[in-house]
């Protein structure tokens, strides 16, 4: 099996290593400097090269492009700076991906362009302080009641809480032990009865908010 970039990797890959190398240093200087997250004229810019969503159908705004491809530029940008690279991350995996594979087309039709064109970074909601790696242990509940989603509980280490404009938060739907009873619930940073505690600071992350998570 041949394992060998195309052309059109090794030129994708080329011109984002080229944009990475010129343009973000001193961006990421400036967030190592200040712990404050990219901002959005930095994820415009990314949106305008096509680098958010670039593995994303193209009907929801993204580039309909492989996963390799997403791979290839991000791992570019990250060799600059990880902050730096967060939307891009974020845009492409993790909460993102789940909601192009998972969500329904009412939640993707909604989230999914906002996310490409840089004006939502989406986070992904998923340890308690009981519930790590054992995501299984969770106890974040979720209500669903005329239509309206009520939940209750704590969420731990969420990178990019406080800052990221939506969440996929993983609750326990139903009274079922295990994975059969979680589900995911997108929520707008705005929404009620969601607050956030103190930021964390991690070493060698800084540039990406991460706290706690109340509802």
């Amino acid at each position: 099996m041949d394992f060998s970039l195309s052309e059109e990797q090794l030129a994708l890959q080329d011109s984002a290593r080229l944009f990475a190398s010129k343009e973000l240093p001193d961006i990421a200087k400036q967030i190592e400097k200040t712990d404050e997250p990219p901002n959005i004229k930095l994820r415009k810019q990314f949106a305008s090269l096509g680098y958010l969503g670039i593995n994303l159908p193209e009907e929801y705004g993204g580039g309909g492009m492989t996963h390799l491809d997403a791979v290839l530029v991000l791992e570019e940008i990250a060799k600059v700076s990880i902050a730096v690279a967060f939307p891009i991350f974020e845009s492409c995996f993790g909460p993102s991906l789940a909601v192009a594979h998972f969500g329904n087309e009412t939640l993707k039709q909604t989230i999914l362009p906002l996310i490409c064109s840089g004006d939502m970074v989406l986070a992904v909601s998923m340890s308690e302080p009981n519930a790590g790696s054992a995501l299984t242990d969770l106890t974040t509940r979720a209500r669903l009641k005329d239509n309206q989603v009520t939940i209750n509980g704590t969420k731990r280490w969420c990178s990019g809480a406080g800052h990221s404009e939506g969440y996929i938060v993983y609750c326990r739907m139903a009274d079922i032990q295990g994975a059969k009873g979680i589900g995911a619930v997108f929520i707008p940073k705005a929404s009620e009865g969601l607050t956030f505690g103190n930021r964390d600071h991690h070493l060698g992350f800084r540039g990406v908010s991460s706290a706690d998570m109340y509802f």
